[in-house]
């Protein structure tokens, strides 16, 4: 069966697997813009009583049928999720959308590459990062639960007028929120590999030749930590020098101390093989490094994006894209205006 075919089955049959208070619900099949403009089909169920609804995407149930699992029983685990999904979504709009003051406490950041997100950025209320190739979105925060990921919904430039404030005041109050709601965590990678457990790992000084992941306690969206005022001033005092951050994923970077004996390029094309082989392609951050330098107390790009295009190019074929079957780690939901 064809994709299309496939989306076609749900939106005709959806219903029969749900209550009957769902007989005059509205089937809906979206395709929804993620991270890197990643293109995903979705679909929603909405009463006209419904104020927010589950975005529930098909890629990894169509997966399902072509490994054999039969159509019922995928259309009755697509209702199972819809309702569990709703049952928790009661209680996210404890707030008022529409009022600033339900929301402001709500407001945070996460950073993806700003090149690559075109779409994702359109209308979408959003502030780029000097010197980089990093931009930070404005989300609210409609529940945060670290053991299954967060739910929110983005923040659009039409919102500002409602909410009778600025983009950079917006920006500013999400950030300050960001730092309260996801707190900053580094760890030595091998001294975890080693057996020890991240608490013990955990370190604000980066020695030589050794790698720091540098995240949340969410392990989710955690590239954003790089944003949080003094932290990477902070490392760099207990370093006592310059280092480089490897952009690993959106959830986290690789801080590497600048040794001096180590290129960027070098580094660089780490990051490349690895977004091409171990990232799923809505979770890639950057192909560039960046570096941080401690006395002038400034993030900026360590390599050139001319010289970038041309290992795109070298690289080009050598690698087929990369296969994920995790579950999103963000909820996505369909909101009434």
């Amino acid at each position: 069966m064809t994709y299309e075919k496939f989306m076609e089955l749900v939106k005709e049959q959806i219903l029969s697997f749900l209550p009957e208070e769902y007989a005059n619900a509205e089937v809906m099949i979206q395709e929804v813009t993620k991270n890197n403009d990643q293109k995903f089909q979705a679909v929603c169920m909405k009463r006209p009583e419904d104020r927010i609804v589950p975005t529930i995407y098909l890629d990894g149930y169509y997966q399902m049928h072509q490994n054999g699992r039969d159509m019922d029983s995928i259309l009755a685990a697509l209702a199972k999720t819809h309702q569990e999904s709703m049952a928790e979504s009661a209680k996210w709009l404890s707030f008022h959308a529409d009022d600033y003051e339900s929301v402001k406490s709500r407001l945070y950041v996460t950073v993806l590459n700003r090149d690559n997100n075109q779409n994702y950025l359109r209308d979408v209320v959003h502030k780029d990062i000097p010197d980089t190739d990093i931009t930070a979105v404005v989300k609210v925060l409609c529940e945060n639960r670290k053991e299954i990921g967060t739910a929110s919904f983005l923040v659009k430039e039409n919102m500002l007028q409602m909410w009778g404030t600025s983009g950079e005041t917006l920006y500013e109050q999400a950030l300050k929120n960001t730092e309260s709601l996801f707190k900053p965590e580094m760890f030595n990678v091998m001294a975890v590999l080693s057996g020890c457990d991240e608490e013990e790992a955990k370190s604000k000084e980066l020695f030589p030749y050794a790698q720091y992941v540098l995240t949340n306690d969410a392990k989710t969206n955690g590239a954003t930590v790089m944003l949080y005022p003094n932290l990477l001033q902070e490392i760099g005092e207990a370093t006592r020098s310059n280092f480089f951050i490897l952009p690993s994923s959106i959830h986290e970077v690789i801080l590497v101390k600048d040794n001096g004996e180590m290129s960027a390029e070098e580094l660089q094309r780490m990051v490349m093989t690895i977004n091409r082989t171990q990232v799923a392609p809505e979770e890639v951050l950057s192909d560039e490094v960046y570096c941080y330098d401690y006395e002038q107390q400034k993030l900026t790009m360590a390599t050139e994006p001319s010289q970038t295009k041309e290992f795109i190019a070298q690289m080009s074929g050598m690698y087929g894209q990369h296969e994920s079957l995790e579950e999103d780690r963000e909820a996505g939901y369909c909101m009434e205006e």
